[in-house]
């Protein structure tokens, strides 16, 4: 059966449904930078706690984007989204992290950053041609509930 993940139903945020995800070289296909986001945040929601997303994009995404580097996009998976990388490795051409959904969620507790919802330039030379960026709604992230 195929299904559109952006379109898929969350059942429980609080649960999740599943214990493992694979997410390979999917979100570099996503077309804008918001849905990127909204599919980080639903592969965070889809998950129980414990559960493991295996992801997997090239690297070219976050080392010749104009908009986003390694450590942004990190920040944006473990400070906005709430996942712990459970480990991560890169080949010549591909990066790999083990995303892991804690069990303990009040880590994901963290101030909302207003540059995770921008994709403002930050590499401006010729070597940084590439249009990979990602942004996060707020109320993607959090659902409507007031947080921090």
């Amino acid at each position: 059966e195929e299904k559109d993940f952006l379109q898929m139903p969350v059942e429980n945020e609080t649960s999740g449904t599943y214990d493992v995800i694979v997410c390979s070289m999917v979100l570099n296909c996503v077309t804008t930078p918001e849905d990127r986001g909204l599919m980080l945040s639903l592969l965070y929601k889809q998950l129980r706690p414990g559960g493991l997303c295996f992801f997997t994009m090239p690297r070219l995404c976050i080392n010749q984007s104009k908009f986003i580097d390694r450590k942004l996009f990190e920040e944006l998976l473990t400070d906005a989204l709430g996942f712990e990388i459970d480990s991560q490795k890169e080949t010549p051409k591909v990066a790999f992290w083990i995303l892991k959904r804690p069990k303990d969620e009040a880590k994901k507790m963290v101030k909302w950053n207003k540059k995770w919802e921008a994709t403002p330039i930050i590499h401006r030379a010729q070597k940084f041609r590439n249009l990979f960026g990602v942004s996060l709604k707020k109320d993607h992230v959090y659902g409507r509930k007031k947080r921090l």
